[in-house]
């Protein structure tokens, strides 16, 4: 005897749920792909965690004793405070993938179901980019991550980071933690102002490697630019961001690029070796399953993210703001 049909609700638990396990990959790779920092960050330095209360990135904010000696002379025994720890709240995202039962019924066989679900995916595709790139700028902490324009900050618009109060005094670990930020009532765009700016973010030999802007401002650095230092998609790529598809301008070795999530008039000069992103392992937008409302014809699957972008040493960046 021939089984029994299967029911809507069965072919959405094995054909849908087939369908985000396989649209995940391409989901999680364009995440990353969507801007020039998420992917940098991906290649240089991803942190999957296992778990933990927190994020914790532990920093030196000053020397050992030590120095200069002659014949004869003592040592001090003390023991100098040197590291601490910068303490981050793991911050949570979700995209909702919602199907009324009306669309479930006229969507009833697998292929139909395949198609929707699909569908669906490619949504929550540009929408788990777009929520995550807007606050890796513009993300003020709480909920949401924290942005750069809060990590880069002197103090003065954000007093703390990572928990610690931002100070002026040296060798501490508030001023560890402060950043270097140039606001003013407004810069007139030139690539020597902007040098000044970049040399803001150069300690020794440690230097911006990538530079985020609007495309207003990427499209004055364009026309100042030397004809040799410009790099299109189509052309030269053997630098990190070119590699990616795009469109990049040379800095002093410092790609700039453009960023759609970028504040307007604001410009960032990154060392990208002192910014992470740690991602939970079981958080990377993983979804929840089908969910059934017992109030509403409706189903529901949650993607789940859980993250923090961490800077792990403010004062080698740099922000300016109110470039015109």
């Amino acid at each position: 005897m021939a089984g029994s049909v299967p029911t809507l609700t069965e072919v959405l638990n094995n054909v849908g749920t087939s369908t985000i396990s396989a649209k995940l990959p391409g989901l999680i790779d364009n995440f990353y792909g969507s801007n020039p920092l998420t992917k940098r960050l991906l290649d240089l330095d991803k942190i999957i965690e296992d778990g933990g209360k927190d994020v914790r990135q532990r920093i030196i904010y000053e020397k050992k004793p030590g120095g200069a000696y002659g014949a004869g002379d003592t040592f001090g025994n003390e023991r100098r405070e040197t590291k601490t720890e910068m303490v981050f709240d793991w911050k949570l995202y979700h995209v909702d993938i919602v199907l009324y039962g009306l669309d479930l019924l006229k969507n009833a066989g697998g292929k139909m179901i395949h198609d929707l679900v699909s569908d669906e995916m490619d949504e929550a595709e540009m929408s788990a980019a777009e929520y995550l790139g807007v606050d890796v700028f513009a993300g003020t902490g709480g909920d949401k991550l924290t942005g750069l324009r809060v990590a880069f900050d002197d103090g003065t618009t954000h007093t703390s980071y990572g928990g610690i109060t931002r100070v002026t005094t040296a060798a501490t670990a508030g001023l560890a933690v402060s950043g270097t930020t140039t606001t003013t009532t407004a810069t007139t765009f030139s690539l020597p102002q902007m040098n000044i700016f970049m040399q803001r973010a150069t300690i020794a030999n440690k230097s911006c490697d990538l530079i985020i802007t609007t495309q207003a401002l990427m499209n004055k650095w364009w026309e100042r630019a030397q004809p040799s230092q410009r790099i299109e998609s189509g052309g030269r790529k053997d630098t990190p961001v070119a590699n990616l598809g795009f469109k990049t301008v040379l800095m002093n070795g410092a790609e700039v690029v453009v960023d759609s999530h970028c504040q307007t008039d604001h410009v960032y000069f990154i060392n990208s070796e002192y910014l992470k992103l740690v991602v939970h392992k079981n958080r990377m937008w993983t979804p929840s399953g089908w969910l059934y409302p017992t109030n509403q014809d409706s189903v529901i699957n949650h993607l789940y993210f859980a993250g923090e972008l961490v800077c792990k040493s403010p004062r080698m960046h740099n922000v300016a703001t109110n470039v015109t």
